[in-house]
């Protein structure tokens, strides 16, 4: 879990300044994952004048419902009911304001718009991927992600960032499907060919101690991610982070039987960021300790 520094940031019509959106930020994931950021926020009463985000962001309301009045260039000021469990999305360069007069907490998503238009697999300009303007809605698959992803921070992310840009992948793919008007092919998921699965299960045994990169295995076979992540998942089994947490597991269990490696180095060689994630994974996976694992097969 990274620092809770604000990074969010949106530019002010009035002043042209950039400024960093209203909270106090109790937790970031900051750089950890690509093309997302997650962070928990909440504040007092307050306003947010005329502006637009830099990237789009995705809010769950946490706590308890409040009311507040959202501002839109034409249409003016109208209030809207925020219950506990909704989820508001707010696109990229789109202007708007807020003010509201009571607490609020929430989780706030930031997605990069390439990021959205890569998992689109879309070259077309970038506004034709916009997103709805301001909707608000009792997404449950949404919040249920940013849940998730909120759990596997607070964890220490013990499966590495894979897991987290895998969820990323998928909330993505969820904005272009509900919050867009694109229409994505549904014939894009095909398995990978023998060779294609070869080579990348291949550069994954060779490279499982270094921290692996989901572009760079789609870039292997030549795919964009997230039609990579569907036609893993469809010829491995397994979407590709369970898949690497089960080699490294595997791994481990080889280098436990020598009784000269430290419990350190073990969780180096066999790719996790240290020995905490090392020991956190290995018994969500085996129900035993590594430490245990070694002594009953000494």
């Amino acid at each position: 879990m990274m620092a809770p520094r604000a990074a969010l940031e949106r530019i002010d019509i009035a002043t042209g300044e950039r400024k960093k959106l209203r909270g106090a930020v109790q937790w970031s994931s900051g750089a950890l994952w690509r093309g997302i950021r997650l962070e928990h926020r909440s504040g007092g009463p307050g306003e947010v004048s005329e502006g637009y985000l830099l990237k789009h962001v995705i809010a769950l309301k946490l706590g308890s419902p409040f009311t507040r009045e959202l501002y839109l260039p034409g249409r003016g000021w109208k209030p809207q009911r925020i219950g506990a469990g909704t989820v508001q999305v707010f696109p990229a360069r789109v202007p708007y304001a807020l003010r509201w007069s009571a607490w609020w907490e929430a989780l706030v998503l930031e997605v990069a718009p390439e990021f959205v238009a890569a998992v689109a697999c879309r070259e077309a300009p970038q506004e034709r991927l916009a997103l709805r303007a301001f909707v608000t809605a009792e997404d449950r698959f949404m919040a249920e992600t940013m849940l998730a992803l909120e759990a596997d921070l607070l964890a220490g992310s013990p499966a590495g960032r894979l897991y987290g840009e895998s969820l990323g992948m998928a909330l993505a793919a969820h904005l272009v499907r509900m919050y867009t008007d694109i229409t994505q092919d549904s014939q894009r998921d095909s398995a990978l060919s023998k060779e294609m699965l070869s080579l990348v299960l291949q550069y994954i045994e060779d490279h499982l101690e270094t921290d692996l990169s989901l572009q760079h295995l789609a870039d292997l076979v030549h795919m964009d991610l997230y039609r990579f992540l569907r036609s893993f998942k469809r010829s491995a089994g397994l979407p590709p982070h369970q898949y690497i947490l089960r080699a490294r597991v595997e791994r481990a269990k080889l280098l436990l039987g020598n009784p000269a490696l430290a419990l350190t180095e073990v969780a180096l060689r066999s790719g996790f960021a240290s020995q905490t994630h090392f020991a956190t994974a290995f018994r969500r996976m085996t129900n035993v300790t590594p430490r245990t694992y070694r002594n009953a097969a000494a």
